[in-house]
């Protein structure tokens, strides 16, 4: 059976990411979003998914970049987030980390999503794939494998670490859906290659606001994303070619 987790990333990010995410899941085609606990809009995007869509898989999108200060207490991950505040991209972080920062950081954000969504997450992934750093990554297939929660696994390298660490995965990724690529033709060519099994495509729909122009460089393209991914042939064709639309909180019962 070929299943298909569609995953929007950087819910509650901005008003307008909750928008895009929400209309994109009502169009019947997103089924699994991740959070940013520690953007200002997580809160209300998470009542506002309970409340217009209470089927959307809601993960935790862990955040070690962007410049904003973090979750845990600053003394306590001096490394990630030195003066208070996080690098702004994924290059700067450094190359050792200490286990006790990442897991100090990695469960203060599950447990901001717990207390805002008063339940826990369906899902991990990283907000610029941080989690592939070598020392997030040991840390984080750890409380994954901890806390029973499925991980996007964005190669097989990455796939086979994240499996041997006892942790669940879908077993394709495709994050080509992206940039001048978002379009109906990408996803009607990743639709027809997909396989048995399971697989996760990621996005990144909204509705262009302010917040988001000054905080993104990808933000007009998001509101391309939204259209291309409530476009009404789409899940006609997901039904020509026998997909079956999933949740990350499907994952674990399918194994």
């Amino acid at each position: 059976m070929k299943r298909l987790i569609v995953n929007a990333d950087d819910y509650g990010r901005t008003p307008g990411v909750n928008a895009g995410v929400l209309e994109a899941h009502a169009g019947g085609f997103v089924t699994s979003a991740t959070v940013m606990v520690l953007e200002p809009s997580a809160a209300r995007g998470i009542r506002d998914a309970a409340e217009r869509g209470p089927k959307l898989s809601l993960g935790v999108h862990f955040t070690l970049t962007g410049g904003g200060p973090p979750a845990a207490a600053a003394r306590a991950v001096p490394t990630l987030a030195p003066g208070g505040r996080f690098p702004r991209r994924v290059e700067e972080l450094p190359p050792r980390i200490p286990e006790a920062e990442i897991r100090a950081e990695l469960q203060a954000q599950i447990e901001i999503f717990c207390v805002l969504a008063r339940r826990p997450p369906s899902h991990l992934d990283s907000h610029h794939h941080a989690a592939r750093h070598p020392d997030v990554a040991r840390v984080f297939a750890a409380v994954a494998r901890e806390r029973s929660l499925p991980v996007r696994a964005v190669d097989d390298p990455d796939r086979r670490a994240l499996r041997e660490a006892g942790v669940r995965t879908p077993d394709r990724f495709f994050g080509d859906f992206y940039g001048p690529d978002a379009s109906f033709a990408t996803l009607e060519r990743i639709l027809g290659s997909l396989e048995d099994g399971v697989s996760e495509l990621m996005c990144h729909p909204a509705r262009i606001d302010d917040a988001l122009r000054r905080g993104s460089s990808y933000a007009d393209e998001r509101d391309l994303e939204r259209e291309v991914l409530c476009d009404a042939k789409l899940l006609p064709l997901v039904r020509s070619l026998g997909v079956e639309l999933v949740g990350f909180d499907r994952l674990g019962r399918m194994r």
